[in-house]
């Protein structure tokens, strides 16, 4: 145990006059010498003053708590514990978390640390401040390195604004997510996204060639003009419209039909029920019999239009939500189901065939209804050139890392495909249809491990350059930007729970998630994007921070 606490002792700190383990040191000194020297004696050895060392000693036996404690947290060892401990409590709850800083106070309180630890809400503020300027350095440190070293490569990004109610933009990259802006601004026209990612992107060897946003205009104005890159459509946005706009509708309709259905069928009853107590009395009324049938016969008409009438306002919510749900299974380069290549005349049938479905199923809705669903149809040539686009990437990459005629059909008919739903499989939701996209997957790329296969006498390197350039053709196409939808739902939560992020605190959350958050593979956005590794930043942390401030030994009372 020692070891561990004395390997986490940073070693290069600047500090402020006497560090807490150099005075944790001179005292452990002092006592085990105190038998041979005196008070004075020690001091004068040490360079400092008796007056300071009697301060120290008073203050360790003032300290409210077992003497075994003591002597550990007031030790070398004990002090670095203390001091990973609050850095470690800071980074994870109101760095990494959401948590905010009277959190921290509390935890110190209820650890039992506060009398080692000035755990007041200011102390700890103070803590907490530090920490971002030293998350924001450590960037500053890395990434020149990181981008320096980094080969050039062509990426896409994926842009969004959220609002805390100020506009807050943010830049991911689609492959790796790593955070390029995430800024407050004035408003949110192309000029100002032209502006802010031109200078995140200054000093990268990149080529931005696809944007996945959603139809604002200033996105696409920026993407456009400013970027000069190709545009893709939010596959999100598209649902999004339809269900805004016949969801509730399609709903009312069935609720309207069930009513006018079930009053139809009391009515009915209602009449077979006057027919049975009129021809079940002992007497028979004076007067002509009421046309019992006739009545009865048109209440069955009635239930009958009705329950075809709720039949098809069903179907017609059904058909909305099936070629709704079927807009998002056929919006692929690729066949999920089968790994066939699907080029943008078919990909365009397919989903013109959905539009017609649905409005078909809503031309009983209002105007305001339809908009919506229009404002989405319009979408679809934008849909519909992404898929043109990515095939004429791929075929552009292809041609630059010089592939054989023959190798380029195994890389369009097995390879891309494959990891293509390889990557879509570990999207998919639903368990049934993931684990049948994901064997589609395994089957198409088991070609390269074929004994009697096309790869069979390729070396490993070359088997691997295949693969690579295979799974980065896969990568080139862009339907979403639901990373940068989930970034603006971390942000808000945060937001939520603090009310307020400074510019400064902002930039600290987005070092956090770019150079300590990891993906499954046990990467952090920096290094799949820089593809490098790079120190840690939490070990960073360590290294520059000061050791807890000590609690006041009175606290002071309000009046």
């Amino acid at each position: 145990m020692s070891k561990l606490y004395n390997d986490s002792v940073p070693v290069a700190r600047e500090k402020i006059q006497w560090q807490r383990d150099e005075v944790a040191a001179k005292i452990v000194d002092f006592q085990q010498a105190r038998d041979k020297q005196s008070q004075r004696q020690f001091a004068i050895e040490q360079g400092f003053s008796r007056s300071t060392l009697q301060h120290w000693l008073a203050r360790k036996e003032s300290i409210d708590a077992s003497a075994a404690l003591i002597d550990f947290l007031e030790s070398p060892e004990g002090t670095a514990f203390v001091h990973r401990i609050v850095t470690a409590a800071h980074f994870t709850f109101t760095k990494d978390g959401v948590a905010s800083i009277h959190n921290v106070s509390t935890f110190l309180k209820l650890s039992g640390l506060s009398p080692f630890v000035a755990s007041s809400y200011t102390s700890q503020q103070r803590v907490s401040n530090k920490m971002d300027e030293a998350i924001i350095e450590f960037e500053e440190f890395v990434r020149p390195q990181l981008s320096q070293n980094m080969p050039a490569k062509k990426i896409s990004l994926a842009e969004d604004e959220t609002f805390h109610p100020q506009i807050c933009i943010v830049c991911m990259e689609s492959v790796s997510n790593f955070i390029f802006v995430e800024k407050y601004v004035e408003n949110r026209d192309g000029a100002t996204w032209n502006q802010v990612v031109s200078q995140a992107l200054k000093d990268l060897p990149v080529q931005v060639i696809q944007v996945s946003s959603d139809e604002g205009r200033g996105l696409i104005n920026h993407t456009i003009k400013g970027l000069n890159a190709h545009h893709s459509s939010d596959c999100f946005h598209v649902a999004y419209e339809i269900g805004k706009g016949t969801s509730g509708a399609l709903a009312a309709a069935v609720k309207k039909a069930e009513k006018q259905y079930e009053a139809s069928v009391k009515q009915t009853q209602k009449q077979v029920s006057k027919q049975e107590n009129y021809d079940n009395q002992s007497k028979r009324p004076v007067g002509r019999r009421p046309n019992f049938e006739k009545k009865i016969e048109l209440a069955k008409e009635e239930e009958t239009k009705a329950q075809s009438n709720l039949e098809i306002a069903r179907q017609n919510q059904e058909t909305v939500g099936n070629a709704k749900s079927e807009i998002g299974k056929i919006y692929h380069p690729f066949d999920v189901q089968i790994g066939t290549k699907q080029d943008a005349q078919k990909v365009s049938e397919l989903l013109e065939s959905c539009f017609a479905n649905i409005k078909d199923s809503i031309q009983d809705l209002s105007d305001r209804c339809k908009q919506r669903v229009d404002k989405a149809h319009r979408v679809v040539k934008n849909m519909v050139a992404t898929i043109a686009f990515f095939f004429n990437m791929v075929d552009l990459y292809m041609d630059n890392v010089q592939v054989s005629a023959h190798e380029r059909q195994l890389m369009y008919d097995y390879l891309i495909p494959g990891f293509y739903l390889k990557q879509v499989s570990a999207k998919e939701k639903d368990a049934e249809r993931k684990l049948l996209i994901l064997q589609k997957a395994r089957q198409l790329l088991s070609i390269l491990t074929q004994q009697d296969g096309p790869f069979c006498e390729y070396s490993e390197n070359d088997v691997k350059r295949l693969e690579k350039a295979a799974e980065e053709c896969a990568q080139i196409f862009q339907r979403s930007s639901s990373c940068v939808e989930g970034r603006n739902a971390q942000l808000s939560l945060r937001h939520h729970g603090i009310h307020k992020l400074s510019d400064r605190s902002l930039k600290a959350q987005t070092v956090v998630h770019n150079y300590y958050r990891r993906n499954r593979d046990g990467t952090t956005p920096a290094e799949r994007f820089f593809e490098a590794k790079h120190i840690e930043l939490f070990e960073w942390l360590l290294d520059k921070m000061d050791y807890p401030a000590r609690p006041r030994k009175h606290l002071k009372v309000a009046v």
